[in-house]
């Protein structure tokens, strides 16, 4: 097992001109628990009445007094981590039918889509406001998009607990439900215990972690969070560190102290039997931005296989992270990361140039793409969508050039996907035309299970692309499935490998 301390030591920025190096580990041993007359249980418990609006109840919590000391990097080799990856077995009902399998995940889609632009019209709001002198430095919920399609597991604590959690692009945070809970949702693994552990310790209110997220002080100086995804679906409670240790397929091991994430004591929503969530976005709380100090920087990839085609094809693979994520960097396409100035970081824009239909160029405007000055628009990767987005009037085209090469009978009453065809016969083989996705430095050459599905057991065949009447667009997962796609955060590109997987 490698251990690496000195985890948390990455910048929070406090002004646009001071970085400070905060976040570390604090050892709340039983005994020490006892020595103060203090109930872990009952500070927890105080914790969530003060987040309701509740008076103090007296109760004086130790925990919450100390702040974690800053912490050094003193590992003498970089981990090379490979994570174990698979889909939620929850979203997709087993032995579904492809027309189930389908509804199912564009009905997710649906509300992740809502909430991401739920996500960016708040962020728009704030900035508006900022620029006319109303802002008020009251918190208000953050809306973040609805969990992802894919578990990893984190082991935390000491002694080390295990957990299933979901791996999110489009999140920040990671957190997790902890006991005592006033409201917690079903999960397979038995919540994570603070007060069993020696080495979790409580963020102070002061602390950069806890200034970059929504939430409020309690009346011990413990940081509390706020957070709200789709579908009703949020977390309550509070900012914490704890040492992190992640397994690899191979059985080994790596172990980190200093993990900032959120203990949730108030939960709701739907997570499939998992105890939380992993925030991979570009934040500074997200786990890549958190590893990237002792892994070799801020980067990680993966290989996905949707759900969207086939429950066989939803095969089990690895994120890498780290210098192991770009063992494959000279085989890949880069396009860059695209900054949008309006909204968080937590969201992985990319320049589309556009799209060839058997190798002829389309005919859509350059600015189809591209973020509006406004932060509206643009394009995100995404994992935790299942199909692609485009807006109306590119789809239009792209829909046209499809028919110009697709000799079948077009099949028109789907309810989800518009562009679908029909087989007379169903063991017929389909011939549909080349799709390649042409990205600012990339050109990839999409395989037919990528961007064409079969729906129905009667030979209708869709694209796997849906219009959109304005905001977000979106290139979800079965577009980049089976590709090796690689978030080099530090060089502020994305890269793609199709013979990686």
């Amino acid at each position: 097992m490698l251990v690496v301390q000195g985890f948390a030591d990455f910048l929070w920025r406090h002004t646009a001109a001071t970085a400070v190096l905060l976040a570390g580990v604090i050892a709340v041993a039983a005994a020490d628990v006892a020595s103060h007359g203090v109930n872990y249980n009952d500070c927890a418990m105080e914790l969530i009445a003060t987040s309701k609006g509740s008076s103090n109840n007296g109760i004086d919590c130790p925990f919450d007094k100390r702040t974690p000391p800053l912490l050094e990097n003193r590992s003498v080799s970089q981990p090379r981590l490979h994570v174990r990856l698979q889909p939620r077995s929850d979203i997709v009902p087993p032995n579904a039918t492809a027309e189930v399998r389908l509804a199912v995940l564009a009905e997710h889609d649906a509300h992740r889509i809502r909430a991401l632009n739920t996500q960016i019209e708040q962020a728009i709001a704030v900035r508006q406001r900022k620029g006319s002198g109303q802002f008020s430095s009251s918190f208000n919920f953050s809306v973040n998009a609805g969990p992802g399609l894919h578990m990893m597991e984190l082991t935390l604590g000491t002694p080390p607990q295990s957990f299933p959690l979901i791996m999110d692009t489009g999140s920040e945070l990671v957190w997790m439900q902890c006991q005592p809970c006033k409201s917690c949702v079903n999960q397979s693994a038995p919540l994570f215990s603070p007060s069993s552990s020696s080495t979790y310790a409580v963020l102070p209110c002061s602390s950069g972690p806890c200034q970059s997220l929504p939430g409020q002080c309690g009346s011990a100086n413990s940081c509390q969070y706020s957070y709200s995804y789709a579908s009703q679906a949020n977390t309550q409670g509070q900012l914490g560190t704890e040492t992190l240790m992640l397994s690899s397929p191979d059985g080994r091991s790596s172990t980190f102290t200093g993990l900032a994430f959120g203990c949730g004591f108030n939960n709701q929503g739907q997570y499939g039997g998992a105890a939380g969530l992993v925030g991979m976005g570009q934040s500074a709380l997200s786990l890549p931005s958190q590893l990237g100090k002792v892994v070799g920087g801020k980067k990680f990839s993966y290989c996905l296989y949707s759900q969207a085609n086939s429950s066989s094809d939803a095969a089990i693979t690895s994120l890498l992270m780290g210098d192991a994520a770009t063992a494959d960097a000279a085989n890949m396409q880069f396009t860059p990361m695209v900054v949008n100035s309006a909204v968080v970081a937590s969201l992985y824009y990319v320049n589309v140039l556009g799209f060839s239909v058997n190798n002829m160029k389309l005919n859509i405007p350059a600015n189809t793409f591209a973020i509006q000055e406004d932060g509206r628009g643009g394009m995100i990767l995404d994992s935790g969508t299942t199909y692609t987005y485009l807006p109306g009037d590119a789809f239009s085209v792209v829909e046209k050039a499809f028919d110009t090469f697709v000799k079948l009978p077009r099949y028109s009453s789907h309810p989800y996907l518009p562009l679908c065809y029909r087989v007379a016969n169903t063991q017929q083989r389909i011939e549909i035309p080349s799709l390649t996705l042409h990205l600012q430095g990339a050109d990839l050459s999409l395989p037919f299970d990528n961007y064409f599905t079969k729906v129905d057991d009667e030979g209708t065949y869709c694209l796997a692309m849906i219009p959109t009447s304005g905001g977000l667009q979106v290139l979800g997962n079965m577009l980049h499935q089976k590709y090796r796609v690689l978030y080099d955060i530090d060089n502020s590109r994305i890269g793609f490998n199709p013979n990686s997987c």
